[in-house]
């Protein structure tokens, strides 16, 4: 049997101590060492770094309290500030909210004067007009299975509208490839069944549709029917953007 050969370091070691002092630093600076693992996660990536800052620099305004920051898009998600619990999932809780947008919306075409003939200055009202409070019903999508579905607008979003139905469900319907159609009832009762026709036709708006339909012998409404694919705008972003007609073939 071969003899058994001597560590490197305990050979190193025995010629410039004595063999008992040789094996005890041997033995606790060397086989007994604590050996140091570093973390296994690796480099931090960029978004790992933005992420510690954002929570360094909020911890620090904690500290020294100062002028409140207002709450990130993620963070918002986070705490679920704009999901509408079930509680407030009532379609009669909302029926006064549309009756306030009649109103309001009743206004922005009229300007509380006695109805008229539609043009496309109205339809570029409509198209800044805000949306949360009307009663939607979708006439033609996509998919089939959203025609018909008709509730008051609680959120108006760039891509989606979210509306409560009749039977107290939330219904997210996309813009993309839906047409909306919506009723505004006319102030001034006009003879039954007459047919009103935007002025300057060739300049109309291709976002809205306008006809005149009677409800009954007392009250008429104005019938809009409203394209999803060009109305993919927050209500605020459409406030201040300016609309102008233009020729859309695909309509």
């Amino acid at each position: 049997m071969a003899p058994k050969q001597q560590p490197i370091a305990l050979a190193l070691l025995s010629r410039a101590h004595s063999p008992e002092t040789a094996t005890r630093i041997y033995t606790d600076r060397v086989l007994h060492r604590p050996l140091h693992v570093g973390s296994s996660k690796g480099e931090p990536t960029a978004q790992q770094i933005r992420r510690e800052e954002r929570i360094r620099k909020r911890l620090a305004r904690t500290r020294h309290p100062g002028r409140p920051a207002p709450l990130s898009c993620r963070r918002a998600r986070a705490l679920d500030l704009y999901t509408i619990p079930p509680t407030a999932q009532k379609y009669a809780l909302y029926v006064p909210l549309n009756r306030l947008w009649i109103s309001y919306i009743q206004e922005v075409l009229w300007d509380s004067k006695s109805y008229g003939p539609l043009n496309s200055t109205h339809a570029a009202k409509l198209c800044s007009a805000d949306f949360h409070g009307a009663e939607l019903e979708v006439v033609r999508s996509k998919c089939v299975s959203r025609v018909g579905v008709r509730g008051i607008v609680v959120k108006d979003t760039r891509g989606v509208f979210e509306l409560v139905t009749p039977k107290d469900e939330i219904k997210i319907l996309p813009k993309e490839g839906t047409i909306f159609r919506f009723q505004v009832p006319i102030w001034q009762e006009e003879s039954k069944d007459q047919l009103v026709k935007p002025q300057n036709a060739s300049g109309e708006n291709p976002e809205e549709k306008t006809v005149l339909v009677s409800e009954g012998a007392s009250q008429k409404s104005v019938v809009f029917e409203l394209h999803g694919d060009q109305f993919q705008h927050r209500a605020a972003d459409r406030a201040n953007r300016k609309v102008k007609p233009h020729y859309l073939p695909n309509l």
